[in-house]
């Protein structure tokens, strides 16, 4: 019987920025445990579990799978093996959440902390592609859905789409906490143009073997309206997850996933131009203020 370990990673966001990606390379990786569901939000939220409402006032999908007793958020982590020095969860709340960085170094002092930023344009119109997608955001634009963010005062992540692209003071907060090697900065550019480069870097923080290679090519937690609701209600059930995890090989799971997004889902429109100059305009001092704390060249990301 493994000894019981505490989670030593989080992978705590951006949201929309290719935690998703990462958590399920991890995942294939002998020397490491991830959680399933990859967002327990345990740390977070504590017994009062996922409050916040979707678009229409309804309770959130997080409500049915966030973890509220840390007898079941360990339970995640129950079945790690000696071999698997690394016990992570990706939960993007963390980023943003009042408070994380100290609750996570209480928690584990010697916790690795991984954070992936994504041009907050882009990851603004990622998020209303996935809120759509999941049913819960009525606003068929971007613009509208922007226009509204104020009035919904403490809606579900997700439809939070300027907060949760504000980046630089998240990121100060995490460094007052966390020694530079504990803390690893990451950004979404180098997962998508440098996929083997940016899997380097990450096996080097955490000590793992970098040979031990993922599937790059798979697109993890894939946006678009679904032509059939019902089956995509179906592939994000968590259940199913733990039930495929359990009989099939996760590169095979991973596959049939895919196959199915192809076929059920279709691309939203493009952004179109004005509510892409608001948004660069928004967030311009955020993104140079990134820029100079973490000495990488951002202004692509407000051209």
């Amino acid at each position: 019987m493994p000894t019981e370990r505490l989670p030593n990673l989080f992978i705590v966001g951006a949201q929309k920025s290719g935690t998703s990606a990462l958590a399920g390379w991890l995942r294939q990786h002998p020397q490491v445990c991830m959680s399933l569901p990859k967002e327990p939000g345990y740390l977070a939220f504590g017994e009062d579990g996922y409050v916040f409402p979707d678009g229409y006032g309804r309770p959130a999908p997080a409500t049915r799978y966030v973890v509220r007793d840390e007898q079941s958020y360990r339970a995640l982590f129950a079945e790690a093996t000696d071999a698997q020095k690394v016990i992570g969860e990706a939960s993007t709340w963390y980023l943003s959440f009042p408070g994380m960085p100290q609750k996570l170094k209480r928690y584990n002092p010697q916790s690795k902390i991984i954070v992936i930023f994504r041009n907050p344009v882009e990851r603004a119109y990622s998020a209303w592609c996935h809120a759509r997608g999941a049913d819960v955001e009525p606003c068929a634009t971007l613009a509208a859905a922007l226009e509204l963010e104020a009035e919904r005062g403490e809606p579900e992540h997700l439809l939070r789409y300027r907060r949760m692209g504000l980046y630089s003071q998240d990121l100060e907060n995490y460094q007052r906490e966390f020694p530079a090697d504990q803390l690893l900065v990451l950004f979404y550019d180098d997962m998508r143009t440098d996929p083997e480069g940016f899997w380097q870097r990450v096996c080097r923080f955490l000590d793992i073997d970098a040979a031990v290679e993922p599937p790059y090519e798979h697109r993890y937690n894939r946006s678009g309206k679904p032509r059939s609701k019902s089956l995509q209600n179906l592939m994000r059930s968590h259940k199913l997850k733990r039930a495929a995890k359990s009989i099939l090989p996760y590169w095979l799971v991973l596959r049939i996933r895919g196959k199915l997004d192809d076929i059920n889902l279709e691309q939203f429109p493009p952004m179109d131009d004005a509510t892409r100059d608001y948004l660069k305009d928004f967030y311009r001092e955020d993104v140079l203020r990134l820029q100079q704390i973490t000495g990488r060249h951002l202004e692509h990301w407000l051209e």
